[in-house]
């Protein structure tokens, strides 16, 4: 399947006089497909690097053109996903990083605290589920999770990716300076509390055993 795909993005850059050198995976997906699934794979690769077992700054440098993509591409539609994401790239560059950055810039500290059980801060809110192109997309297993169909409270959720931990629902871009924490793809949560919103379903939780 790779070496048909490969094939034809080739045949179709020829048509289109492209240079063969020019007519990369990402430049194809961005052709032959909508911005959605762009960004679904984007996604998908940034996290598949983000467990590999390489060092810091090995990570970092297979991270930072991806991340930018997607920063740029679907940073306003995926707001949570960005969040994790420019902190994974950020970890480690040192605290002058967060120090430098002006009022109200989106820049992170280096490091998200995990938000596990016995954690210091172990409650806040997550985005249980996102609204792209007019699909409710969930951020978690354990409930079928619906724009009309919330998890009640004492639900046990397990995540289905990476997410930042907030000390309340975020509207639009997320407010850093309310940033509590992170969960670890595959990491549980109880729910306390729900809360409908535009374009992110929102729950307010606190950190549980897998069962």
């Amino acid at each position: 399947m790779p070496f048909e795909f490969a094939k034809t993005v080739q045949i179709g850059a020829a048509v289109l006089g492209i240079p063969a050198a020019a007519a990369g995976t990402y430049s194809a997906y961005q052709t032959y497909f909508t911005n959605d699934a762009v960004c679904q794979r984007l996604r998908a690769s940034i996290l598949t690097v983000m467990e590999k077992n390489v060092t810091p700054d090995a990570k970092r440098t297979l991270l930072r053109k991806d991340v930018a993509e997607f920063d740029k591409k679907c940073g306003a539609a995926d707001p949570d996903a960005r969040t994790i994401f420019l902190a994974a790239v950020r970890e480690g560059e040192g605290a002058t990083l967060a120090a430098a950055a002006p009022a109200g810039s989106a820049l992170l500290r280096p490091r998200i605290t995990a938000f596990v059980v016995g954690a210091a801060d172990a409650r806040g809110w997550v985005a249980i589920g996102r609204k792209a192109e007019k699909v409710w997309h969930p951020n978690f297993s354990g409930y079928q999770i619906g724009e009309s169909a919330l998890p009640p409270a004492g639900t046990v959720l397990t995540a289905l990716q990476p997410l930042p931990v907030w000390r309340e629902p975020q509207t639009g871009a997320n407010d850093p300076a309310k940033l509590v924490g992170s969960l670890a793809k595959a990491a549980c949560v109880k729910v306390v509390a729900t809360q409908g919103g535009a374009g992110r379903l929102w729950a307010e939780v606190v950190p549980a055993a897998c069962s």
